[in-house]
């Protein structure tokens, strides 16, 4: 067995990378470190007990090379005794349609190809070939477009259980050994010498002159710190996941979509998180970074850094409100207690405030007699009860105007969300107020006031329950019959799991 064979075999045991049984799909270009893969895994087939195919992708933009490639890569498989698969599929379209740079699209189209096959074929992981020099190259990319310490920590052996890097700790030039020790043939990529691209210019012009007037073994220190990072980087990210279960909230439907790990459809208005100020400001400055990243990735969004600390500046302001704006219509907003991280008019390139969109306003209610009643929408519960002991009319009950004197109105009472026009008279106030200028006041910022409950008996406006009761319905020394309106937390249980929903009223 080759040294190169049995380190790789090394590497998969110890890093558990594949189980015996499994279908292993690898992705294969007929160069040099997708060949060398392709034969090595092929080699250790047998006594790693997997089943291997080999897949193909012709991205559209080298038409003179593309099908050499292909018939290099169907021979070899068939050699091996290994299924082969492969596809076009146009990376200039996409790229020109989404404006993505022409290298981000072929990535995209790629591992779909290979995702669609895998699952077709029943396979469990997909194979790369990566290998240190491109980790080398990567974490400088990286560092280069800006990151934080999570993408200098590189990439990982085995991400997300689905895809392998056997080769990733192994240099080029231990594969390009291989490959002349066995007389395998393979194809450069002739696009892997114009310095168009970014990469192309770090691997052919920055890493050799880092080499030859810094640091000789530069790959394998940006390696060695690469580790270092993943290592710290697990630690974080456990204590980030901690962090986020205490901080941040959805309304039960997006609970489900992360669970399944489904994407928004088009269409939908549900899906929603919630993040707590309150807990979200106790934490490290380290986890806010995570915890905001983690609420932009589960929303479908892939946030930049210079938006991670718009957003980490956006919940640190001492005001109320406030918005930003991030791409196909994400919408995240702040008021007093929380940001709200929502799609009002579902995915699109949507311009400007779309707080009175549809999705954004408080479903209307009716309460027929006194109980609780869940909103998941604001995490919250609302509890109407008779009060049946004597209550005092005075200090703290004039200040969270929960006790309203029933004796002076029926059910059933309905809650809603605020209309144009409406008015009451606030608790305390000289005279009546129209509702949206009390919020106004009380700095509840534009978005959020479409989510603010007015609770109704008939036409009268009777409290803006959590803010401030209508002074017609106080209570007095001589009132009788009292109902206490008041909001709690509510605790969401999904799938067996407990999920603390706190939303701010």
């Amino acid at each position: 067995m080759h040294p190169l064979e049995k380190e790789t075999l090394k590497t998969v045991e110890q890093e558990q990378l594949l189980q015996a049984g499994e279908k292993i799909l690898i992705g294969v270009s007929g160069g040099p470190d997708s060949m060398a893969l392709l034969h090595v895994l092929a080699h250790l087939a047998q006594e790693l007990d997997i089943t291997l195919a080999a897949v193909y992708v012709n991205h559209g933009l080298r038409p003179d090379e593309t099908q050499k490639e292909k018939n290099l890569v169907e021979a070899a498989a068939n050699i091996l005794g290994v299924d082969f698969f492969t596809a076009s599929v146009n990376v200039k379209e996409l790229a020109a349609k989404q404006k993505f740079s022409v290298e981000h699209a072929a990535r995209l189209l790629r591992y779909d190809f290979f995702e669609k096959t895998a699952e077709k074929w029943g396979a469990a992981k997909i194979a790369v070939a990566h290998t240190a020099d491109d980790q080398a190259e990567e974490i400088l990319l990286r560092l280069i477009r800006g990151t934080a310490r999570k993408g200098l920590s590189g990439m990982k052996t085995l991400r997300d259980d689905r895809i392998i890097r056997p080769f990733l700790g192994f240099p080029k030039s231990r594969l390009l050994e291989y490959l002349e020790k066995n007389s395998i043939q393979f194809l450069l990529d002739s696009s892997n010498t114009e310095n168009v691209y970014l990469r192309n210019r770090i691997r052919n012009d920055l890493l050799p002159y880092l080499a030859n007037r810094y640091n000789p073994d530069i790959r394998q220190t940006l390696l060695r710190t690469a580790n270092i990072l993943q290592d710290e980087e697990e630690l974080l990210e456990n204590m980030a996941e901690t962090a986020f279960t205490k901080t941040v909230s959805a309304i039960p439907e997006t609970l489900e979509q992360i669970k399944a790990g489904s994407q928004q459809v088009e269409g939908s208005y549900d899906q929603e998180l919630f993040l707590n100020l309150e807990r979200f400001n106790s934490e490290p400055r380290a986890i806010q970074r995570r915890i905001l990243e983690k609420c932009c990735w589960l929303m479908n969004c892939k946030p930049q850094s210079r938006q991670i600390a718009q957003l980490l500046q956006l919940a640190m302001q001492s005001t109320p409100g406030g918005s930003l704006h991030l791409s196909d219509g994400l919408r995240i907003t702040k008021n007093n207690a929380q940001l709200c991280f929502t799609y009002p008019q579902g995915r699109g390139s949507f311009r400007g405030d779309l707080s009175h969109s549809k999705g954004n306003e408080f479903p209307e209610t009716t309460i027929h007699a006194p109980g609780t009643f869940e909103f998941p929408l604001l995490g919250k519960r609302l509890l109407v009860e008779h009060i049946n002991e004597p209550i005092a009319a005075s200090g703290e009950i004039f200040q969270t105007g929960e006790h309203l004197n029933s004796s002076l109105f029926s059910f059933p009472l309905t809650l809603r969300g605020p209309k144009p026009g409406d008015r009451f008279h606030p608790l305390g106030a000289p005279g009546s107020k129209k509702v949206r200028d009390f919020l106004s006041d009380q700095k509840v910022d534009q978005p959020t006031r479409e989510l603010v409950p007015v609770l109704c008996a008939g036409d009268s406006i009777l409290a803006l329950p959590g803010l401030r009761i209508d002074h017609r319905f106080m209570i007095t020394d001589k009132t009788i019959h009292v109902i206490r309106v008041c909001w709690e937390d509510m605790e969401c249980k999904t799938k067996g799991e407990n999920l603390q929903l706190a939303v701010g009223s």
